[in-house]
């Protein structure tokens, strides 16, 4: 090749080069300046991505609970919001509080059920329930977990294969292979 040919085939790739960067910046400016078409976009997308999430639900006026996470997903097609890093307040009837700690999480859109996923750890008055999975069903405002369950408090060790927690009367009720330690000289 001569240097008069290189010189027009690097010519001809800036050029390009310049085109295309010049087309993607023009049509960025057009679609920040016409919200509608951005926000039709995003509707055509799988998903999209959201930075520290904070979301309270509330049913009949009452405060039920409150959802933080580090970031979220949302999918469309599923109605599914996949949370990172959550953390969770539920509120009972009686004032108490029940807070849960999750590296994961589904927020079902639709429903406002959830599925907390991975070291997740619940927190009541003295005591502490760790598990791989937890479950909540808003319809009857019930916590759920179908694996292995540890709860450890001042006075009681526990561990079972399962476990239900309603949270309007404040009742547990633990399945499978329940094995409960008491300590008697506990203060």
């Amino acid at each position: 090749m001569t240097a008069k040919r290189i010189k027009i085939i690097l010519i001809i790739f800036s050029l390009l080069t310049t085109g295309i960067i010049a087309g993607i910046f023009i049509k960025n400016r057009i679609l920040s300046k016409s919200p509608e078409k951005l926000l039709s976009l995003i509707q055509e997308n799988i998903s999209l991505s959201i930075g520290k999430v904070h979301h309270v639900s509330v049913r009949n006026g009452v405060k039920e609970w409150i959802l933080d996470a580090k970031s979220a997903h949302v999918v469309d097609v599923s109605k599914q919001l996949m949370l990172e890093d959550i953390s969770m307040v539920y509120f009972l009837q009686d004032g108490s509080k029940v807070n849960l700690t999750a590296d994961r999480g589904i927020l079902k859109t639709e429903t406002n059920d959830i599925e907390a996923v991975g070291n997740v750890v619940l927190k009541y008055s003295n005591y502490s329930l760790e598990t791989d999975k937890m479950n909540y069903d808003r319809d009857s405002h019930v916590l759920f977990s179908s694996g292995q369950i540890k709860i450890t408090g001042k006075k009681v060790n526990l561990t079972a294969d399962s476990m239900k927690y309603d949270l309007i009367t404040n009742q547990t009720w633990f399945h499978s292979n329940v094995e409960v330690m008491l300590h008697e000289n506990s203060v």
